[in-house]
């Protein structure tokens, strides 16, 4: 696995709600359906993906093993 670089970090948030939005769009997921998927509060994710609040690393690491391996 190649490791992310120190100058991608920049792009953190903003790669994260994309890759979220694109996961929930191809599968077809609501919100509300995405965060049971993956054990997280709605509401938490809606303030995320509207620029209203952040999400902790951990969290954002538990996303990013969803939708790894449900083939992204």
């Amino acid at each position: 696995m190649e490791k992310i670089k120190a100058h991608q970090l920049i792009n953190l948030t903003r790669d994260c709600k994309e890759i979220i939005n694109n996961y929930m769009a191809k599968h077809e997921l609501s919100i509300h359906a995405f965060t049971k998927l993956c054990k997280l509060n709605s509401n938490q994710l809606y303030l995320f993906l509207n620029d209203k609040r952040g999400l902790n690393i951990t969290t954002m690491q538990r996303i990013a093993e969803i939708v790894s391996k449900e083939g992204g």
